[in-house]
């Protein structure tokens, strides 16, 4: 009883000494889990910067006038902030600053971050003519990061050489990374049933001018055939119904290359940081 008494006493006189041990140590191991936790909370935030989402500048011609830049519009406003405009006759070297003002007479849509404008023919009366903007005047006022662009369409109908074409495309896209500007995704134009034997000369244009100048392209053709009758009434513009269509249709394609422009954007930023 003694010896058992005895071995009782000296497990019971070895805890208090056991506890004090511990104690200090488990202090430590707890800051240093704690330090390790918010270590990399750090580098994991670092590795993967948010950033605010970049915005986007959208500049069309009698196409997004009309029902397809309605829904271009809503469409990329749903993840992006945007801004667009659209004028009617337009093509790339009139929004280009040195060249001069084009006042469209057919057709003006405006989309902002706090307004909508839209003039358009009612009841076979023409619109009020308006004032093309320059490209830099909108880049310097919203500052976008990504510009779409749908223009080339009025080019298929007048006589410019290729050289005075290729050079408008390299001014414009030249005027846009002056500014804010860093991606740039060109939607050409869809299918024409009146200009389809020239159509194919401006397409080839664009797509030669996007490996040249490093933007990319959306060929609306892929997702278009214009049908007399069904799609439109004189080969080149489409109605409403035809030009929603176009505009779901490429929506997919678009959203993969902003996506691949988000990508290339926030790895821009992350070698600025490091």
């Amino acid at each position: 009883m003694k010896s058992n008494t005895l071995s009782m006493r000296i497990k019971k006189n070895w805890s208090p000494l056991l506890q004090s041990a511990l104690l200090p140590l488990a202090f430590l191991v707890g800051i240093g889990s704690f330090v390790l936790v918010a270590s990399g909370k750090q580098k994991s935030s670092k590795a993967v910067p948010e950033g605010p989402p970049p915005s986007i500048l959208m500049v069309g011609d009698s196409l997004s006038v009309g029902k397809f830049g309605e829904v271009m519009q809503g469409h990329l406003a749903q993840k992006y902030p945007v801004a667009a405009y659209a004028a009617c006759g337009s093509s790339p070297e009139h929004w280009l600053t040195a060249e001069p003002d084009f006042i469209t007479k057919c057709g003006y849509r405006q989309h902002t971050f706090d307004s909508d404008v839209f003039r358009d023919f009612t009841n076979g009366k023409p619109p009020r003519p308006t004032l093309t903007p320059k490209l830099t005047r909108l880049i310097n006022k919203y500052k976008p990061t990504i510009l779409i662009v749908q223009l080339g369409t009025n080019w298929m109908d007048r006589s410019l050489t290729d050289e005075q074409m290729n050079n408008y495309i390299d001014r414009f896209v030249s005027e846009a990374r002056r500014g804010s500007v860093q991606q740039i995704i060109w939607i050409a134009p869809p299918d024409s049933l009146r200009l389809r034997k020239t159509q194919g000369r401006v397409h080839t244009l664009i797509r030669q001018a996007a490996r040249r100048d490093g933007f990319q392209v959306v060929d609306s053709r892929e997702f278009t055939h214009y049908v007399a009758g069904k799609t439109g009434g004189d080969g080149i513009h489409y109605n409403s119904e035809a030009s929603e269509a176009w505009a779901r249709k490429i929506q997919g394609d678009l959203d993969s290359k902003l996506l691949r422009s988000v990508r290339e954007l926030k790895f821009s930023r992350l070698k600025q940081e490091s």
